[in-house]
Parts: structure tokens; C-alpha cells; sequence
């Protein structure tokens, strides 16, 4: 494999261009490169007493409660901010995180499996091996995102 890298001063975003005459390897790549998401450093997180800078790789879950949105964090810590999830899943241009019912989203970095529950419903179970239910509502969403699509279904 060669790689060939090329500035063009003229370009505002990034093109990515793959040539080959393998197109089952050439997808792979480029599904890695879609699955690869682009990660901000921190986000800021402000609680009733404080403002936390928490990088969005140490978020596993975010579950709202009404206008209150509660971070679950790999060292089992837990956040509230007043947000809600909806405010909260505009605001992650980097499409990291999708809803997995109504009030949960999860971060799709933090997801090491999923298996059938009842009812068509789905569990994900997280690199810290705690266990969240998935709703089938939100099934094709995460199976979009982890397939290299980059839209959320139902936003």
C-alpha cells in the first residue's frame, strides 16, 4: 500500500481520495475512516456548584431527567447539568455520542457489544461492562453509525 499525502492551500476541508483496483480493501479503509470520529478535547460540563472540563472520551452515558442531563463517566462518576438530551445531541458535531431511547444516548466509542433482549429491544454493553437497554426505536440508528453512516436517524 502506498500512501500519498497532498496540500492544497485551496481546499477549506479535508478530501480524502482512495484509488485501487481492490474495492473490497478500498471500502474498508474508507469505512475506517468514516468510523474514526474526530474527538474535541474536553467539553465543559457546569453543575449547580462547579464547571468540569471532562473529555468526551470519559463520558459513557448521558441520561436526561426532564431539563437535567446526568453524565455517567468512566471512573463511575456522574455529572447533572441543566440541558437537555436533545440540546445536548445538537451540540456533539463530532457525532460521537447517539440516542438509544428516548432519554439515553450513548458514547458509540464506549460500546464493546450488543446482544437481542425481548420485544426487539437491544443491550449494549459498555467497555466498563455496565449494561444499558436499547430501544428497537433507536436499533437502526446505532446499526447506521457503526455500519460508517454519519447521520443519526432520529434526532
Amino acid at each position: 500500500m502506498e500512501i500519498k499525502i497532498n496540500v492544497d492551500d485551496t481546499l477549506e476541508d479535508i478530501t480524502v481520495v482512495i484509488s485501487g483496483h481492490d474495492i473490497e480493501k478500498m471500502s474498508a479503509i474508507a469505512k475506517q475512516l468514516q468510523n474514526k470520529k474526530k474527538e474535541a478535547t474536553k467539553i465543559v460540563i457546569k453543575a449547580a456548584d462547579n464547571i468540569h472540563f471532562v473529555k468526551q472520551s470519559d463520558i459513557l452515558v448521558v441520561e436526561s431527567f426532564g431539563n437535567n442531563l446526568v453524565f455517567t463517566l468512566k471512573n463511575d462518576q456522574q455529572l447533572t447539568t441543566r440541558k437537555t438530551l436533545k440540546q445536548f445531541l445538537q451540540d456533539d458535531h463530532n457525532n460521537l455520542f447517539v440516542q438509544i431511547s428516548k432519554s439515553m444516548a450513548l458514547n458509540i466509542n464506549a460500546l464493546s457489544k450488543m446482544e437481542a433482549a425481548f420485544s426487539g429491544n437491544y443491550y449494549a454493553f459498555l467497555v466498563n461492562d455496565a449494561r444499558v437497554t436499547v430501544s428497537r426505536r433507536y436499533i437502526k440508528s446505532i446499526l447506521n453509525l457503526l455500519e460508517g453512516g454519519l447521520e443519526n436517524e432520529f434526532n
